[in-house]
């Protein structure tokens, strides 16, 4: 039982912490830094049951405690090794290697969210889903100070969602479901959380290719860019909207 509780505790901890912060911080700051405080009493706690989940260790790795190794020297060493191609010099270069492919494959994540989100967004906007539904809640966010908007929306924001909802509740489900299941019940509760419809429709999909990147490439960073490119996109295209001359 305790196992399977342990698949709702991020998202009760995130619930909690963000009626926590309302409840604190209502009568002083608006939405954005509402969730942006929220965020922030949340990635701490996130950080700690991943790094308790993956034995005392963070995790990077989505397969990270199912057989997975440690990306560092010692795997190098040991791949180069078992080879029979070691030389000096070889271990170093293989992480220098590893490390541009890695920083490379981030900027495309960062590019890849603020695209599909223009995309994904437009869509939308041409079915006119707007009309019909509201979403009273993300322009209230969007109606904040640029600074809170770039800072929580933009950054800790995104990293929190991906520590509760790929870095924990999907990396635990796995445990109990196999992987095409979990990928649509952690793509489901995430878009679902967001509390409306037009919010549901955009997060869904969203969720789906954040949550086969992190599958397939199985570095954490990787969601975690793609969500901050696609928040930040939207940022800065609502910002641009309603204050053309700056």
């Amino acid at each position: 039982m305790g196992s399977v509780l342990s698949l709702v505790t991020p998202l009760l901890l995130h619930m909690i912490a963000s009626q926590c912060t309302a409840v604190v911080f209502g009568g002083h700051l608006d939405s954005t830094g509402c969730t942006t405080i929220a965020a922030m009493t949340v990635i701490p706690f996130g950080i700690w049951m991943r790094y308790k989940d993956n034995g005392n260790h963070f995790g990077l790795r989505s397969d990270y405690g199912h057989g997975a190794s440690k990306i560092g020297k010692g795997t190098w060493e040991k791949r180069t090794r078992e080879k029979g191609t070691w030389e000096k010099g070889t271990c170093e270069k293989g992480v220098c290697e590893r490390a541009g492919q890695v920083v490379l494959a981030g900027i495309l994540c960062f590019a890849g969210g603020g695209i599909l989100n223009l995309l994904w967004s437009g869509i939308m906007n041409l079915m006119q889903i707007q009309n019909y539904f509201s979403n009273e809640t993300q322009e209230s966010l969007l109606a904040s100070q640029i600074v809170w908007q770039i800072l929580g929306l933009g950054v800790l924001v995104p990293f929190a969602e991906e520590l509760v909802f790929r870095g924990l509740t999907y990396t635990r489900m796995k445990k109990f479901f196999p992987v095409k299941i979990a990928v649509f019940l952690s793509c489901l509760l995430f878009a679902v959380y967001h509390g409306n419809l037009i919010q549901i429709i955009y997060a869904f999909p969203m969720a789906l290719v954040i949550t086969v990147l992190y599958e397939r490439k199985k570095l954490f960073i990787y969601p975690v860019l793609f969500h901050m490119g696609a928040n930040l996109t939207a940022v800065f295209l609502n910002f641009s909207l309603y204050n053309p001359g700056v």
